[in-house]
């Protein structure tokens, strides 16, 4: 999809002038969209007299000063290089580590607790390893008969939990070599396990139920194993690119390889139209359009093209445009099928501004727009005065009344012109 100013407008500017092309002026889809000797930026879809320059990837240093100049000292760590990539940045003095005790991308050095060292620590003293810190930590007392080997709590040489050590296990608990153990209990939380059965953390496996008929026991991304149905793309919904289907990585092809044509792209595994506008179906995603200079003036003029994606869409637009007294008009070049078309504009300050309609008005949203049934519809507009010169917002909407088709393409001339007659 692409915005075009539309060619009575390039004629209004340049008529009679020999003033070479500015550049971004025209916008463009692809290279044949562009006068001779410009070149299609694919970075904002606009034509330049010279060729687009490559991204330049920042150096450590660019990005820490970035950083810095938040206030956010860097000392290592992978960090963004400005073009979709990252770059690793800086290194830790040896005995230190990047993030360490939680404090990212600064060195530090990572207190051990009982938890983190080796397996674990159920008992005795160890040390914290870092300087400036108590050299070493208390664990805690083993209950009972058991006592602390390797800040381990066991029974002692002769006597295990099978013999009692001191009244044997816990409720829930089994003797494993001669040391309680307290199972996971696994398929609480998992729905069905694979062939073998799953590990329940004392040596033993625990099968789970079975998955019924059509299904498949499957790990999911949260590393639970699932009963799943169908797990193919089209069981799944997924109409292409690339999806996590019944817990793994899976391709599911183009639009194209799916049976649908040209005027389709992928977005979020569904195929919809090829309009590069979407989605703009309620004002809150109202699509941005002249973001480029071009409607700072007084008189302006641009092309939407576009497609209507169901008997249900509507198309809404925002123009960014100088506060000005012209009249502001949106016309119906191409489309097959009956449209509606409405427009409103709200001043510099916010305030509604539009004083004069073409057609009806209609208030939705909380808005007065003004609306027509035929192909073209226009409006005058009042500000302050002492808004002229600022720049307000123009929005612009369209919507089918006899459904033409998915995927139906139409164009949208918006402008601003002087010397139109007295609107009603």
């Amino acid at each position: 999809m692409r915005i075009a100013i539309s060619m009575a407008m390039i004629a209004f500017v340049f008529a009679g002038c020999d003033v070479a092309i500015p550049n971004g002026l025209f916008g463009c889809g692809q290279q044949s969209d562009c006068p001779s000797g410009y070149h299609c930026w694919a970075s904002d879809s606009r034509c330049y007299d010279a060729s687009e320059p490559s991204c330049q990837p920042r150096t450590c240093e660019q990005v820490i000063g970035d950083f810095a100049s938040l206030g956010i000292p860097i000392e290592c760590g992978s960090l963004p290089n400005g073009c979709d990539g990252s770059i690793e940045c800086g290194g830790c003095p040896e005995g230190t580590q990047c993030g360490a005790n939680g404090e990212n991308f600064l060195c530090g050095c990572e207190e051990l607790t009982c938890a983190t060292f080796q397996e674990g620590a159920e008992c005795g003293a160890i040390a914290t390893r870092c300087p400036g810190s108590p050299a070493e930590i208390d664990c805690g007392d083993c209950f009972g008969e058991q006592v602390c080997d390797g800040n381990g709590c066991v029974c002692p040489a002769g006597v295990n939990c099978s013999a009692g050590c001191g009244g044997g296990c816990d409720d829930g608990e089994v003797c494993v070599e001669g040391e309680c153990c307290a199972p996971t209990f696994p398929c609480s939380q998992n729905e069905c396990s694979p062939p073998g059965g799953l590990d329940d953390g004392c040596g033993g496996t625990a099968e789970c139920p079975p998955c019924g008929d059509e299904e498949e026991c499957v790990l999911s991304d949260e590393s639970l194993f699932e009963c799943l149905g169908d797990c193919t793309c089209e069981a799944q919904g997924v109409e292409c690119g690339s999806a996590t289907i019944c817990g793994q990585g899976t391709l599911c092809g183009t639009c194209r390889d799916n049976g649908y044509d040209d005027g389709y792209r992928c977005a979020s595994g569904r195929c919809i139209c090829a309009d590069t506008f979407e989605p703009n179906d309620t004002m809150d995603e109202a699509a941005i359009a002249c973001e480029d200079q071009n409607c700072l003036q007084e008189a302006w003029g641009i092309e939407l093209n576009a497609t209507v994606d169901g008997p249900q869409d509507v198309d809404y637009y925002s123009l960014q445009i100088l506060d000005a007294e012209t009249l502001l008009v949106v016309e119906l070049l191409a489309g097959e099928g009956d449209y509606k078309l409405f427009m409103t504009y709200l001043c510099p300050n916010g305030e509604p501004g539009m004083t004069g309609c073409s057609g009806s008005t209609e208030s939705f949203d909380g808005l007065k727009y003004c609306t027509s049934p035929d192909r073209g519809v226009g409006i005058t507009r009042f500000c302050e005065p002492d808004g002229l010169g600022e720049v307000g917002t123009l929005l612009v909407g369209i919507q089918p009344k006899a459904f033409p088709g998915i995927c139906s393409p139409y164009d949208l001339s918006v402008f601003a012109t002087y010397g139109a007659a007295e609107l009603d």
